[in-house]
């Protein structure tokens, strides 16, 4: 059981810590050109989407016995991977 709430925590740390950069690339397509400014938003919107993917897997996860939890954990894990990978991308891309 301390396994399986020390990986909720560090998720749940790891999300909010990626919810504020999407807060902040947000507010900053704000102040992108124009003609940049479309690509930005729908960058955003893809973002978005992902993390709501990723949100109803953690929901799973959270929701799963203390005895399948592990076999939940790899889904989790794979979609927390492409969440972390698309955010790093979006940011080095309109930096």
């Amino acid at each position: 059981m301390e396994k399986r709430n020390a990986y909720m925590e560090k998720i749940e740390a790891n999300l909010a810590q990626y919810n504020a950069k999407l807060a902040k690339m947000k507010a900053e397509a704000a102040l992108v050109k124009a003609d940049m400014k479309l690509e930005y938003l729908n960058q955003m919107d893809s973002l978005e989407r992902k993390r709501d993917d990723f949100m109803e897997k953690f929901g799973h996860l959270k929701e799963s016995s203390e005895h399948g939890w592990e076999d939940v954990k790899v889904g989790t894990e794979k979609a927390w991977s492409e969440l972390k990978d698309s955010i790093e991308k979006g940011i080095a891309r309109f930096k």
